[in-house]
């Protein structure tokens, strides 16, 4: 007998793997906002001076982070630890302290040159217990977060 060959045949949707990555684009936006508008993140340089960070992704293992390329000065200059500090308030932060794994240039909006850093979190820091509560705060926010779209409406549980 000849083999059947099916024409036309079906592509399953898996909604599950779908909706994982909404979630997924609706969680990296979320962190987006909250580290744009409310978190402000500085690399620590030296005993007296920081650095502005833009924080892209955070997970309880680690984070990525961009700064803008500037081939007169290099940052960071050497890239085995950096201190970063997460402001909630103008005068209040974490400490943590990162690990680069990788860096990778980018082309980011506008057209500016940015390197982008893959870093693991230090975990024996006494602040990581804050940070990874944060990062699952973040997650399960951008799960429950609604789009306000201006109308009052009421939410009963």
């Amino acid at each position: 007998m000849a083999d059947q060959k099916t024409e036309g045949t079906e592509k399953v949707v898996d909604f599950n793997q779908k909706r994982a990555q909404k979630l997924d684009e609706k969680r990296r936006k979320t962190e987006r906002i909250f580290f744009q508008n409310m978190i402000g993140c500085y690399s620590v340089i030296g005993d007296r001076s920081m650095r502005p960070i833009e924080i892209l992704d955070v997970s309880e293992d680690g984070c990525s982070f961009q700064v803008p390329f500037d081939a007169k000065t290099p940052w960071p200059a050497e890239t085995v630890e950096i201190p970063i500090r997460m402001y909630f308030s103008s005068d209040t932060y974490i400490p943590i302290v990162l690990r680069v794994q990788n860096s990778t240039a980018t082309i980011g909006e506008g057209g500016m040159r940015h390197i982008r850093y893959g870093c693991s979190v230090d975990k024996t820091l006494q602040t990581y217990g804050a940070y990874r509560e944060f990062v699952r705060f973040l997650a399960l926010y951008s799960e429950q977060a609604h789009q306000d779209n201006g109308s009052a409406s009421t939410f009963y549980i």
